[in-house]
């Protein structure tokens, strides 16, 4: 007997776009199981009423009322909330944003999503790799809360960033030197030496993927139910 494909969601706010391009990376592979209501593959509004999951990508502008109440209509409209990226899920690069910009200059304040609704799992990363999306759907429909577990409890924080992987894990001796932060950073901010990490302030855009990436930070994420 063949499952019903679950009716999943896309919606953009602010962002590179990185993370649209992952999504449809990893769709090819996703289609017996899911069916994708994504802008780039239809014309016109939302095929649904109601969703089994949204993904969210894009931080939320504080500054854009619109956009606020389309992110509260959308959590009334699906089941699941998932944050895809680390603007969406922990405000990544765009905190960074002053305002005083063309064309909108009102646009200063950017927060995760889950500052404006509840989010159920959040994919940090700049941007995760398709294979992330692939393997959540995975573990997702298979009802493996062990695997998502992660992904659960990281919905519920705010920032995550290379300065605290620093404070929680090096700086405490928990680090083991295996590299994968130096690995996983997507703009070279961290370094290996000696064996430690260290990190190049000025490149570190508070992605959060070396901290979700570092097997003892993320064990501590999962054991504590939170950030150490």
């Amino acid at each position: 007997m063949l499952m019903e494909k679950l009716k999943v969601l896309h919606v953009d706010f602010a962002g590179c776009e990185g993370c649209n391009v992952s999504i449809i990376r990893a769709y090819p592979k996703l289609m017996n199981e899911i069916e994708l209501d994504i802008s780039y593959l239809r014309d016109g509004p939302p095929k649904y009423d109601e969703y089994d999951v949204a993904l969210i990508t894009g931080g939320a502008c504080m500054n854009e009322p619109r956009i606020l109440e389309e992110l509260r209509e959308i959590r009334e409209k699906a089941k699941v909330i998932v944050a895809f990226g680390s603007c969406a899920s922990l405000g990544g690069i765009l905190r960074f944003a002053r305002g005083g910009q063309e064309p909108r200059p009102d646009h200063r304040n950017f927060q995760p999503i889950n500052s404006v609704i509840p989010v159920d799992y959040s994919i940090p990363g700049c941007p995760p790799t398709p294979q992330m999306l692939q393997s959540f759907f995975k573990f997702f429909m298979a009802g493996n809360e062990s695997r998502l577990r992660l992904f659960k409890v990281t919905a519920g924080l705010k920032k995550l960033s290379g300065f605290d992987l620093i404070d929680d894990i090096v700086l405490t001796g928990l680090c083991i030197g295996c590299g994968a932060c130096e690995l996983s950073c997507p703009t070279g901010a961290i370094r290996l030496v000696e064996k430690r990490p260290t990190i190049i302030q000025e490149r570190c855009i508070r992605c959060g993927t070396c901290y979700i990436r570092c097997p003892r930070a993320s064990q501590l994420i999962c054991l504590g139910g939170e950030k150490p």
